[in-house]
Order: structure tokens, then C-alpha cells, then sequence
């Protein structure tokens, strides 16, 4: 989330250990020019925390690594049409999404404004050194990925993204096209948003162009007014590791007819106490469910550990800045509701079912384990854990016929990676075309399951209810009305700070 400091806490950046700064230049005017990197460390102006894309100029956005990790976990390819068959594989993709963060970037200090949390995000000496130029260009697919993630979800307000070829609209999933990498609907605007990420050394006009191109490619396909959004994020120049620090270039553009009055004078999302829980918005408890399906496989079969019941308030209980369903997130720090339960628990020894007898839907339960390899601690909501559940046996009951879903020898000698690139988008269709099928009356299971938080046998795994005191294990732990996040001090970003 955007961690401005309330106007009562003026140190608050400050008590956050793993607090840092992006500069961030947003631009609707269509220059698509480099940032010159002797302006881009003097952004000062704080991100305004408003859910929408500020007005055009250079921005200093302090955010956590917390908010990082949980931007790299949600941003990626759809891999629902597999794992619905080898659910444990889940873990390793989450793996493969935030390990290469921790690999290669590391946070040194720099000067900042007071209000700002003075550490950034620089490349270290195994990217530097120890890469190919092969190397480099994966990382940078992973990086522009979670920082697009990051921006337009973390930052801005959008709900949550799709890979675009999951969109489900058909003109967009087209192999033949170049087309951009990510697509969501804005809440506060009213509006889809078209998103290209772009992450390389020394991003410039020329890369910059050409994520523009793969977003009006994709624009003529729409026949609505949506939103581009066009996220690049530099890498420094060979010579200048030490000295260049991450920056991102943002560029947005509406397309189609615009809407009247203009992006800025749009109402607030909803996020107050009046917002309907999520089993009486069937479509955006769906919605919600498939952004964390991958999370919950992971916690429902994968080699997780220290699976537990982690007990946390109801955000409701918070007097302002509440996070949303999933995306932005909330420093446990700041949640006053659940240090109150924390303490109630641990200092005066009250019974843990006498406050939830008590307190009935003031406290939520979250299902939590430990990711092994990149030390992240990942969690939902017991209710919607129990509505993915209902979405993956959806899933799992789903034929596949198609030689991808399969182990065909016959792709194995094809081999060619634009004919398994096709063949695997076709098989992507003709998955969601199925399962588009059964998603009627599965909402309404999915509403029933998150009301009742009942748990079909085993996917619970014997988690423990755990509520030791979090500074005992040293997480760092941050929540959204849904999910839950914590990164361990031995973080390779966090132990390895200059």
C-alpha cells in the first residue's frame, strides 16, 4: 500500500524495517522519452493516496517490501488449466515468481525527504557479475511483471489484474498478435485497463514504444472505453550499478470516448463499512478467488510449512484507510483491532473461544503457511479458502483432452517454441470455454462456502491455531480484508541492507 505517513505519525515510515522509496514519473501527454537519471533521484512529491493514477509528474511512492512480495506473487501467467491436475506445483510457481526479487535486488540508503523511508531498490553484485545477458532479460520479465502488479494494484487502485489471454475476450487471446501483458477493471474509474509492462538496462523511447504498440494493438480490439497503462521500469546502465537505483516510467492514455468529467472527479471505490461482503457478490467473490487460487493450492497441497489459523480483526474495526479485498495492503503495525486481540490473548490470558464466542464476526480466521525456499508467509481468509476450494474441484472436474494437458510425445518432437506457444493458447481456450460452462452454479457454491467457512476433509491438513506474539518469530506481517503476507528478517533484501 502507499505508505504515507497519517498526520499523527510523522516517524511511521520510519518504524517499518522494510519501508522503501520508487521514484515514479507518470506521463498522459505522449512523450515516451527516458527519464533522465540526473532528475530521477530528485522526485520529492509523495504518491497521493487516492485509488487512481495521479495527474502527470514525478512522484516519490514509499511502499514496503511486504507490498512487493505480494505484488510478484499475484502477477504472472494463468496456470489454472495445469495445476487443477498437479495442485502442488503451485508452490513452485510462487517460488519462481519472488525468488528472482530476493536473487538479484538488493536496498541501500539513500537521501530522502523526511516524510519518505530513505532506502531504494538497486541490483546487486550477482546480477551485476554473476548473469548472462539471457539471465538478465528473464529477471527483467519478472521484475517488469511485479512492478506493474505493484503500481497498478498496490498504488492505484486497481482490484486485481489478469494475464491478458485469461481475460476472456477472444480477439485478445489471438497467438499471432504482440499484445500487452496485463488486463483488469478499475473500480473507481468505471474502466478496463490495458496494461504493458516493460523492465530492461537503460529503458528508453525505443522499448517504450514498443509496449505502446503491443497497447493500441490491443485497443483496436475493444469496442468500449478503457484505459492504457504503460509501466516501465528502469534497470541502470553497465558502469552505473552503484550509483542508479530502480525508477519507473509510467505512461497512460484513455482510449475510446472518454468518460465525462474526467478520471479525477470519479467517486472513491467502495471499501467502508457498507460494502456488501463477498457471498452476496457472487461475481466479485469469483473474482477474488481465482486472483488467489494459485495461494491457495499452495496452502491446500503443496510442501508448505508451519500451516496454522492465524486470528486477526475484522478490518471493519479499523477507523479509516481499510485495505481492499485482496491488492492493497496493510502493515500489521498499523492494525489497531488486531493488536487488541493480540493482546487480550497474550497479556490478560483471555481464552481464545471466549473472544471468538464473544466477538462472533469481529475476528477472522486466516489459513497461513511458510513458502520453503523464499521464507514468505502466505494466507486467506478461512471463507474465501473455503470458496477456493469450491473453484478448484470446479476445476479439477474439468476434462482435458488436449496434448498439452497431457505428456505427448508428439510436442516433445514438434518442439518449436511459437508452435507450443500456439498450441498452448488454443488449449487455454478451450479450457476456459468449459469452464465458463460450470461457472453458473459454482457461484453459488462458492457464496455458500465463504458465508459458512465450512472446509471439505484434509485442505485444512491439521493447521494449528496459532497466537504467539509475531515479534517472537521477527515476521513482518501485513493483511488486505482477505489475504495475509508476512516476509521473515532474513529476507535476502532485508538481511542484506547496507
Amino acid at each position: 500500500m502507499a505508505m504515507i505517513p497519517p498526520a499523527d505519525a510523522a516517524d511511521f515510515t520510519f518504524a517499518l524495517s522494510d519501508a522503501l522509496d520508487v521514484p515514479v514519473r507518470v506521463l498522459s501527454d505522449g512523450n515516451l522519452s527516458k527519464w533522465d537519471r540526473r532528475k530521477a533521484p530528485k522526485a520529492v512529491q509523495p504518491w497521493p493516496t487516492a485509488d487512481v493514477l495521479p495527474v502527470d509528474g514525478e512522484y516519490l511512492a514509499t511502499t514496503t517490501w511486504r507490498q512487493l512480495v505480494t505484488a510478484a506473487a499475484g502477477a504472472g501467467r494463468d496456470l489454472a488449466p495445469w495445476l487443477r491436475k498437479t495442485p502442488a506445483f503451485a508452490v513452485n510457481e510462487l517460488i519462481a515468481r519472488v525468488a528472482p526479487l530476493q536473487a538479484y535486488l538488493s536496498l541501500k540508503d539513500v537521501p530522502a525527504p523526511l516524510a519518505a523511508a530513505g532506502r531504494r531498490l538497486f541490483v546487486n553484485a550477482v546480477y551485476r557479475h554473476g548473469t548472462e545477458r539471457s539471465a538478465h532479460a528473464a529477471f527483467g520479465y519478472h521484475l517488469g511483471m511485479t512492478m506493474a502488479q505493484w503500481l497498478t494494484v498496490g498504488m492505484a487502485g486497481l482490484p486485481a489484474t489478469v494475464h491478458l489471454e485469461a481475460c476472456g475476450i477472444p480477439a485478445l487471446t489471438d497467438p499471432a498478435k504482440k499484445l500487452p501483458d496485463l488486463y483488469g477493471n478499475h473500480v473507481a474509474e468505471g474502466l478496463p485497463w490495458l496494461i504493458e509492462a516493460k523492465a530492461r538496462k537503460s529503458l528508453g523511447a525505443a522499448g517504450m514504444r514498443s509496449g505502446q504498440e503491443q497497447l493500441n494493438q490491443a485497443s483496436a480490439e475493444i469496442a468500449v472505453p478503457h484505459r492504457q497503462v504503460l509501466c516501465g521500469t528502469v534497470l541502470p546502465e553497465p558502469g552505473r550499478w552503484e550509483d542508479d537505483h530502480l525508477v519507473m516510467m509510467v505512461h497512460t492514455a484513455l482510449a475510446g470516448p472518454s468518460p465525462g468529467g474526467g478520471v479525477h472527479s470519479l467517486p472513491d471505490p467502495p471499501s467502508g463499512p457498507g460494502v456488501p461482503p463477498l457471498d452476496e457478490s457472487p461475481d466479485e467473490l469469483l473474482s477474488v478467488a481465482r486472483d488467489q487460487l494459485l495461494v491457495f493450492r499452495a496452502l491446500a497441497f503443496g510442501a508448505v510449512q508451519d500451516l496454522r489459523i492465524v486470528p486477526l480483526a475484522e478490518t471493519g474495526t479499523e477507523p479509516a484507510g481499510r485495505p481492499g479485498r485482496v491488492g492493497r495492503t496493510r502493515p500489521l503495525e498499523r492494525d489497531a483491532g488486531t493488536r487488541e486481540l493480540r493482546g487480550l490473548l497474550l497479556d490478560e490470558g483471555v481464552p481464545y473461544e471466549w473472544i471468538r464466542q464473544e466477538r462472533g464476526p469481529a475476528v477472522r480466521e486466516f489459513v497461513v503457511g511458510r513458502i520453503p525456499g523464499i521464507g514468505v508467509h502466505l494466507g486467506l481468509s478461512r471463507g474465501l479458502y473455503a470458496a477456493c476450494a469450491r473453484l478448484h474441484q470446479v476445476q479439477a472436474d474439468i476434462p482435458g483432452e488436449e496434448p498439452l494437458f497431457s505428456a505427448d510425445p508428439f510436442l516433445s518432437r514438434r518442439g518449436e517454441d511459437e508452435v507450443r506457444e500456439e498450441m498452448s493458447r488454443e488449449a487455454r481456450r478451450t479450457y476456459y470455454e468449459r469452464e465458463d460452462e460450470r461457472l453458473a452454479a459454482a457461484r453459488r457454491e462458492m457464496a455458500r462456502a465463504y458465508a459458512t467457512q465450512e472446509v471439505p476433509t484434509g485442505l485444512l491438513r491439521g493447521a494449528r491455531l496459532a497466537v504467539e506474539r509475531p515479534e517472537a518469530g521477527g515476521l513482518l506481517e501485513a493483511r488486505t480484508a482477505e489475504t495475509y503476507v508476512a516476509v521473515e528478517p532474513a529476507d535476502p533484501i532485508l538481511s542484506g541492507r547496507r
